[in-house]
């Protein structure tokens, strides 16, 4: 595959890359994308306005960097709210970074908003990885976990031939670059990443939330206050208790439980959640709760809320969210084409710029503190005091001091790890 081109696109969608982001809340009341679905067909088909240009989509590859492309469609399934979003001269929902490459390379992108959490997802797709049949999606995005080692150890994912990732070799953060759950990027390329850690809400909190087992004081947090994340919470818990889930075994895990039993007794939790704790969160439902950093700062930044992220005193989650190609998938070229291509410093911008994740492409930390510049020579200086707190970010843009105050999630790989695990935590949480 020849190098990557910067795509050349109309003004109007230059625009609709570099305007002000929408509320996520907006988007979800106002255009009629919740957590389901707008493939990317319907997208193009509203794009043909009198401000923006036609999309070609037939066989004019002249200039296109995917020669001998044939395949013209990519089906690909990601979490809600997790790409950059505009919206066309006639109000309709688009995704920048992906007209850009349908655009550029004539490929469509059937992109859907389906995962609502990595077990739900994975028992969807499983039976067709088990059977030997197609999952229907051509790219998938699963964090590190239980269900992206069974998809490795059941060879239900495609290896990835390193030819065909010219922009990811260019440009990939170190952090994405083999990674400890798929050594040399064998299966996988990073989407984003993130941390769990803790969210507060600073007009409902007056206490100084420092540490995990504040979150269990009903006198700093309340009572029925805190959000806790179902997925997340064993290997949080176990980090701060100063043990690393990569190495721990039963004992750990029951150290971990008898904490969390402690803090259900104390009658702090409000809900142990999965996906939906944001919604409660910005209800004001929750004063205090683990969040997902992206979330926080987004409602911080964009949504103007009275949140702040802390970074507990004893460390806190990382994870990455995963790129990878299911096996028997039927666009497998297409696949590589769109995952390569969001690894494009210009591109990564805009969905960084959206979602409020680590990128995994550094250079666009720069690129974007040089787009506040511009917002602020043209005059909008609340959106340029945006993206510089976005550039400015250590959540964004970790430095190697503050990863090694984080940790994975303990990899679990054996039926017997994954029934005992589930044995100590899921009566805490589903009890």
């Amino acid at each position: 595959m020849s190098e990557h081109k910067r795509p050349k696109m109309d003004p109007s969608w230059l625009r609709g890359m570099t305007q002000r982001r929408m509320s996520r809340r907006d988007m979800l009341r106002t255009a009629g994308v919740g957590a389901g679905t707008l493939s990317m067909a319907a997208i193009l088909a509203a794009c043909s306005s009198d401000e923006g240009g036609t999309t070609d989509t037939g066989d004019n590859n002249d200039t296109s960097p995917f020669d001998g492309q044939t395949e013209e469609l990519v089906n690909f399934a990601n979490w809600p709210l997790y790409i950059d979003k505009s919206r066309n001269s006639d109000g309709d929902v688009i995704y920048p970074s992906l007209v850009g490459f349908t655009k550029e390379t004539g490929i469509e992108v059937n992109y859907q908003e389906v995962i609502q959490s990595n077990p739900e997802f994975f028992g969807r797709i499983q039976p067709q990885l088990s059977a030997g049949d197609d999952t229907e999606w051509d790219i998938i995005v699963l964090t590190n976990g239980r269900e992206l080692t069974a998809m490795q150890i059941n060879d239900w994912v495609v290896e990835l031939d390193p030819s065909k990732r010219p922009n990811f070799d260019a440009n990939a953060a170190d952090f994405a670059r083999d990674p400890v759950f798929d050594p040399g990027n064998k299966f996988t390329m990073a989407w984003q990443s993130g941390i769990t850690g803790i969210g507060v809400n600073t007009e409902l909190v007056d206490a100084d939330i420092t540490s995990m087992d504040d979150l269990a004081d009903p006198a700093k947090v309340g009572t029925n206050s805190v959000g806790m994340l179902k997925d997340d919470m064993p290997d949080f818990v176990m980090i701060n208790l100063g043990i690393d889930p990569a190495t721990s075994g039963p004992d750990e895990w029951k150290q971990a439980a008898d904490w969390l039993m402690m803090q259900r007794e104390a009658g702090t939790v409000r809900k142990y959640y999965d996906q939906g704790y944001f919604d409660d969160f910005t209800a004001g439902n929750l004063p205090v709760t683990m969040g997902w950093s992206g979330d926080v700062l987004y409602g911080k930044l964009w949504l103007g809320e009275p949140f702040e992220f802390i970074f507990p005193e004893g460390g806190a989650l990382l994870w990455i969210d995963n790129m990878m190609i299911p096996a028997n998938a039927a666009h497998p070229d297409a696949a590589y084409a769109l995952m390569d291509y969001v690894y494009q410093p210009d591109v990564a911008q805009g969905i960084t710029e959206w979602v409020l994740y680590m990128s995994p492409v550094p250079e666009v930390q720069e690129m974007i503190a040089e787009h506040a510049k511009e917002a602020e020579a043209d005059g909008d200086k609340g959106y340029a005091n945006k993206l510089q707190q976005t550039a400015d970010s250590e959540f964004l843009w970790p430095t190697p001091e503050f990863l090694s105050n984080t940790k994975f999630a303990k990899d679990l790989r054996t039926d017997e790890e994954i029934q005992e695990w589930d044995a100590i935590f899921l009566p805490i949480s589903e009890g």
